[in-house]
């Protein structure tokens, strides 16, 4: 995901080197984003956004097909999507949340 943290970062710092992106993060992540974004426009590259869930593969075909079309190719793919939910015992840790985790990781 490249709307906040380290995802983020790493759109900001490679357009300070001038290389623009696309990002992809989830639909509810939208004004985490646009904020991204912004933030890549200042450092005078283009960012690309496109809200989709990756844990379905269709959707990774789709990302490649975006970068082609939005970008003309690929020169360096990051794989930054992540999920977590810290818990304090894994006793407490739920079937549902594990495959969220492995499927999203």
């Amino acid at each position: 995901g490249g709307d906040s943290g380290i995802g983020r970062a790493i759109a900001i710092l490679f357009a300070m080197e001038g290389a623009s992106s696309l990002i992809v993060y989830l639909p509810e992540e939208e004004k985490d984003a646009q904020e991204t974004k912004r933030r890549v426009q200042e450092a005078g590259c283009e960012c690309h956004c496109l809200a989709i869930d990756l844990r379905k593969k269709e959707n990774c075909r789709k990302v490649v097909d975006v970068a082609l079309q939005s970008l003309g190719g690929i020169d360096i793919l990051v794989n930054n999507a992540a999920y977590q939910n810290m818990i304090d015992d894994i006793s407490d840790l739920e079937e549902a949340q594990w495959e969220n985790t492995f499927n999203t990781n």
